[in-house]
């Protein structure tokens, strides 16, 4: 008698499984891609935060630079590298890099700068400006402090979305009062 009852609630076991089975697979389902919209990613943007000499002595200033790098998109994005120009009255009086451009999976992270989506990274960098007879008018703008910057180069950065990631070189032309 007990062998009975126990092949029939195992039997009714089995055939709640298999309604939910059946149920499930044939049953209403819901489209939920109405609500989303195929988005392709924008740019990051790249704008000057601040440019900041500092005189050594009568022939020598550093300059610092912040640039802040946003990123407008929903997903994370990878800034590789920034380089720049800074000029003054169409004189380059500084260049330098910000970060390494990565060649493949070997390369090491540490110069990479990741921004999440919908944030935004300020990135510095200072570099040594010579005064010399080419440059003399553009120094004296620079200390006193009057100089007006244009900032020309090349932005690389990665976006990342999924398991793809999209490489891409931006040129930028920044001014700076």
């Amino acid at each position: 008698m007990r062998l009975k009852l126990i092949y029939a609630a195992g039997g009714g076991i089995v055939a709640i499984a298999i309604a939910i089975f059946i149920i499930s697979s044939t049953g209403t389902h819901f489209n939920n891609s109405a609500g989303q919209t195929n988005t392709t990613a924008v740019p990051l943007t790249l704008s000057i935060k601040d440019i900041v000499p500092n005189q050594i002595n009568n022939h020598s200033a550093t300059i610092q630079v912040s640039f802040n790098a946003t990123n407008p998109n929903r997903g994370t994005a990878i800034l590789e590298a920034i380089a720049y120009d800074i000029l003054v009255d169409g004189k380059r009086v500084v260049s330098g890099t910000i970060g390494t451009r990565l060649e493949g999976f070997v390369t090491s992270s540490a110069g990479i700068y990741p921004i999440v989506g919908d944030g935004s990274v300020i990135l510095k960098d200072n570099q040594l400006f010579q005064k010399n007879n080419s440059t003399a008018n553009a120094w004296n703008k620079i200390v006193e402090g009057k100089a007006n910057y244009v900032v020309t180069g090349t932005m690389s950065y990665r976006e990342i979305s999924s398991l793809q990631a999209s490489s891409t070189d931006r040129n930028f032309r920044l001014a700076f009062h």
